[in-house]
């Protein structure tokens, strides 16, 4: 009788703990918890969102030989590494946006990579089909596009949640379809940052030639430092990267 008692209190606790084992499972990857250094702003639809401040590593910015956080124009970048092509834009004023779309040479390999250039900031998207471009532009093939293509900090398609968060750390939020086994990993990022001494002493250089009676106080206080801006979207297919976008700006 006393087996028997002990059979269904450990039968009754593996009911009661199984569940919250399954919880925790289906949590990871978990999102970045909430931090005395979070703001919060609004997307376009006017909902509010947290913003991370923290920074990732710059070679998150890079890819096929182009750097979004570079002070060469990212199209320009895109134009002399990968080869000219016609950019298609969209929208105005701060809502415009370039962009210019190279795809694999290889005929079996649908890898697409895409370059933008917004109002105020710079992008790439890495897809693993043609859905990232919505253009009747045709893209340009490219011997540098190729299924193994990776960011310089080691993202590339292919690869699961854990790998990419060991990279960029925990998502600022992330949504999930059951369903059809589509998850997405959202970085909003904002960090703080003093303006390079050589690009700001090219700055000064270049605003003295345009007003030689510039304000030197006025010059700095608008210069000597700046916000930057990171958005990365990570879109995931039954726990593989189908797509990846990055967004950088540097904004006053």
């Amino acid at each position: 009788m006393q087996t028997n008692r002990n059979v269904a209190l450990l039968v009754l606790c593996m009911v009661v703990a199984g569940p919250a084992f399954r919880l925790s499972g289906q949590e990871k990857p978990q999102v970045a918890p909430p931090a005395k250094s979070d703001s919060y702003g609004e997307d376009e639809h006017g909902r509010k969102l947290r913003i991370q401040h923290r920074e990732v590593s710059g070679t998150n910015f890079q890819i096929a030989g182009v750097d979004l956080a570079k002070s060469e124009e990212v199209l320009s970048q895109a134009a002399r590494v990968l080869g000219k092509v016609t950019t298609v834009g969209s929208g105005d004023g701060a809502y415009s946006n370039r962009e210019a779309c190279y795809r694999s040479a290889e005929q079996n390999d649908s890898t697409y990579l895409i370059f933008g250039r917004g109002e105020v900031d710079s992008s790439f998207t890495l897809s693993s089909d043609s859905s990232a471009w919505k253009w009747k532009t045709p893209c340009k093939r490219s011997p540098w596009v190729t299924r193994s293509l990776a960011t310089a900090s080691g993202i590339h398609l292919g690869q699961t949640q854990e790998q990419v968060i060991a990279i960029l750390g925990l998502p600022t939020r992330r949504s999930r379809n059951i369903q059809n086994g589509r998850d997405n990993l959202i970085y909003s990022l904002e960090a703080n940052k003093k303006t390079d001494p050589r690009e700001l002493a090219r700055r000064l250089q270049q605003a003295l030639k345009t007003n030689p009676d510039l304000n030197k106080y006025i010059f700095h206080r608008d210069n000597d430092s700046y916000v930057l801006v990171v958005d990365i979207h990570a879109t995931f297919l039954t726990d593989a990267l189908t797509n990846l976008t990055v967004s950088w700006s540097a904004q006053d």
